[in-house]
């Protein structure tokens, strides 16, 4: 009780003598900021800029050349310079910010409303959306998968005029396979597909409202798909997805295969490895949007599958999105299968499988078939199997 007291005392003593007491904020080791009522304030928010120096992977190899350049820059005076071609010899493709010093990122905060933004230019000319993964990467290795897409720009196409991207934080949320520890982020990493060539440049988190799909977006020119349309043979290169990673393998085999000089080795585990990233996707058209033209009843999706074991089928979704984000699926079964089209091939007995377009829920998923994006395979459970000369056909 005298203690309480003497302390009392003290501070009407102080008051008295014109001195008050201040709340002050705390600050970390790594200059994060602790407010005492409003717990965290997130304070780490600046990814790339001028003076950023926790990059890896920029480098020059044989199917890329990323570097900081100082003679082209949104803002201050460095900016990203990424040009890249991949192909089937390649290892994996892109590069790391780890920010802050590496330091362990709460992101949180700003996980439901928060965006990653940036800007982008072409390097030259004009730029179709470049295949582009980001990757939110915890301190256990794990990482999350938002795709780059069109709707995030503020126009179409990518020209040399400085435009501004915004990413909803929220598509990690939201994404299937992997979730990372968003309390706990390492760096944001960037895998790169296919091909492009483009500058970028002050990536920044910002906190706000959820980022929203323009609408009327234009993504660019339109193409009439022709046909056949053959969307894979002997190459991913407007694909994203392929390489090796945890409880995954997507390559290409020259080794087994039916058509051209290689087939698609898919490999995969999810009930051992639950943090997989179980899609990888497909634009055969240079990433513009392609409209079929007539009746989707007129035509079936192909491909043929080699495996040991059918029973490997039941284990993928075939399925399409549009450039407006709508998506459609349909489990493979041994239903597709062709019959009368086997093919033995060094020992080993292909199949074609033939899905109707018309077996796809299009109304449902109200599909805009004149604005398709790509196409999609989804891995479930676990499974192994090889997939050659993938194309749209007329029935």
């Amino acid at each position: 009780m005298k203690r309480i007291s003497y302390l009392t005392w003290c501070l009407i003593f102080l008051s008295a003598c014109g001195i008050h007491m201040q709340t002050q904020n705390l600050v970390d080791e790594w200059g994060n900021t602790y407010d005492l009522e409003k717990q965290q304030v997130f304070t780490d928010k600046e990814i790339f800029s001028n003076q950023t120096a926790d990059i890896w992977g920029l480098e020059k190899t044989d199917c890329k050349h990323f570097s900081r350049i100082d003679t082209l820059a949104y803002k201050g005076k460095s900016s990203i310079k990424l040009q890249w071609n991949k192909t089937g010899s390649c290892a994996w493709l892109g590069f790391g910010i780890g920010w802050n010093g590496y330091a362990a990122k709460d992101l949180t905060p700003v996980m439901q409303n928060g965006n990653i933004t940036f800007y982008i230019r072409a390097i030259k000319g004009t730029q179709f959306v470049p295949t582009l993964i980001f990757l939110l990467e915890d301190y256990s290795g794990i990482q999350t998968a938002a795709l780059f897409k069109a709707k995030y720009l503020e126009r179409y196409p990518i020209d040399e005029a400085w435009q501004k991207v915004i990413i909803p934080l929220s598509a990690f949320l939201e994404a299937a396979g992997p979730k990372s520890d968003f309390s706990n982020i390492k760096s944001l990493n960037i895998e790169c597909q296919g091909e492009g060539a483009i500058l970028i440049d002050e990536i920044f988190i910002e906190e706000g409202n959820k980022a929203k799909a323009k609408k009327n977006q234009k993504f660019g020119q339109t193409t009439t798909q022709t046909f056949p349309a053959l969307i894979f043979e002997d190459n991913m290169q407007y694909a994203w997805g392929l390489g090796t990673y945890l409880g995954r393998t997507i390559q290409l085999d020259s080794q087994i295969y039916l058509m051209g000089t290689s087939a698609l080795h898919l490999s995969w585990d999810l009930i051992k490895n639950s943090h997989v990233n179980n899609q990888i996707g497909f634009n055969w058209e240079r990433w513009q949007a392609i409209a079929l033209p007539d009746s989707i009843d007129a035509y079936s999706l192909s491909f043929f599958v080699y495996t040991p074991n059918l029973s490997e089928l039941n284990k993928i979704q075939i399925g399409f999105e549009s450039y407006s984000g709508e998506q459609v699926n349909i489990g493979l079964n041994q239903s597709f299968l062709s019959e009368l089209q086997q093919i033995d091939r060094q020992g080993k007995k292909w199949q074609k499988v033939r899905i109707p377009l018309s077996a796809f829920d299009w109304n449902k998923a109200k599909f805009n078939t004149q604005n398709f994006k790509q196409l999609l395979i989804t891995f479930l459970q676990e499974g192994e199997l090889w997939i050659d000369h993938i194309q749209l056909e007329k029935n």
